[in-house]
Parts: C-alpha cells; structure tokens; sequence
C-alpha cells in the first residue's frame, strides 16, 4: 500500500508539475502574441501620426495664408482683392484661399481606432495611451468643430450678403486665428506623442 500511495504521490506531482508547466508556455506564449499585436500597433500609430503631422504641415501654411490675406484686406492693404471679392455678389472664398482647396487631405485615426477596438491600447504605457488621446481628441476638435465651424459659416447665406463685407471678412479672420491656434498647437501635440512612441 506504501508502495501505490507513493507511486500516486509522484504521479500526480507530475501531473500538476505538468500541467503548471504548459499553463506557463501557454501563458508565455500568449504574452510574445501580445506583444507583437502591440508592437504592430504602435508601429502603425506612429505611421499614422507622421502621415496627420505632414498633411497638418501644408494645412497650416495654406490657412496662415488664406488668415494674413484676410488680414490685409482688412487693413486696407490689398485694395484689389477687396475689389476682386466686390465684383461677385456672393463671397467668393476662391479668391481668399487663393483658388486652393480648404482642406486637400484628412487627418485619419485608423490604426488609433484599430487598436482601441482590439483593446491592444490596454497594452500600452499609462503615459503613451494618455498622450495618444489627447492627439486624437485634439485631431476631433479641430476637423470636427472648427474647420466645421468655418465651413458653416460659408454656407450660411448671411455670409454672402456682400453690404456687410467687412464684418464677414471679421467673423472669417476670427475662425482662421482659431484655426491656425489650433494646427499649432497640434504640431507640438504631434511631436509630443511621436518622441513618446520613440521611447
């Protein structure tokens, strides 16, 4: 009987032994998949925040311009393109934006949404998630509210009452500051979470 119980003593010491040890690949294993969902993630993220920060670049060249054009007309520095606004009798934002497009590409989220969806972001560092959500929230603002705003305010047809010219010039320069505010601060908000992701 001393025999069979220390027989079943070993056997089942390696039974747990066994069962411990695959439960530790399996858990080992789990981690290195979760890692490199991870890794691919960030990788994608960062990508993705290089793409915004260079598009966000030509953005704000473009609106500093469209704001200091504004500003000139008026300062009563550019009398012609305040004659050239004039000659319609709607407000012609062609010839504030100098004939370009307002926005000629979109900030995405993509990967940022991907990883949230997948829950990988309950992966990242307190401090990376803290400043991913701060890029992106302060990406929603400014796509999502003022450069909704301005646009609003285009086609609203109060704007295109050309008697009040000056004061629709005014509401615009006070949208475009607003807006050229913003891209700044986003671009420091950008290499903010880009140096996070180096790290």
């Amino acid at each position: 009987m001393k025999t069979n119980y220390k027989k079943y003593l070993a056997e089942g010491t390696l039974i747990i032994f066994s069962v411990l040890f695959a439960l530790f690949i399996n858990k080992l294993f789990d981690d290195y998949q979760t890692n490199q969902k991870k890794v691919a993630a960030l990788e994608s993220i960062e990508q993705e925040l290089l793409r915004n920060q260079s598009i966000l670049k030509n953005w704000k060249e473009k609106h500093i311009a469209i704001r200091d054009r504004i500003s000139s007309i008026l300062e009563g520095e550019s009398d012609s393109l305040k004659m050239e606004l004039l000659k319609f009798n709607y407000l012609n934002l062609g010839i504030l934006t100098d004939n370009e497009s307002l926005i000629d590409a979109i900030l995405i989220d993509t990967a940022w949404e991907s990883a949230r969806s997948t829950g990988i972001v309950s992966e990242f560092d307190f401090e990376t998630t803290q400043k991913l959500t701060l890029v992106y929230s302060m990406q929603d603002v400014l796509t999502d509210r003022t450069i909704a705003k301005i646009l609003d305010y285009y086609f609203d047809t109060n704007s295109h009452d050309m008697k009040n010219l000056e004061r629709i010039l005014v509401q615009f320069q006070l949208r475009f500051w607003e807006l050229t505010g913003q891209e700044e601060l986003m671009m420091t908000v950008y290499q903010d979470a880009l140096e996070q992701l180096e790290e």
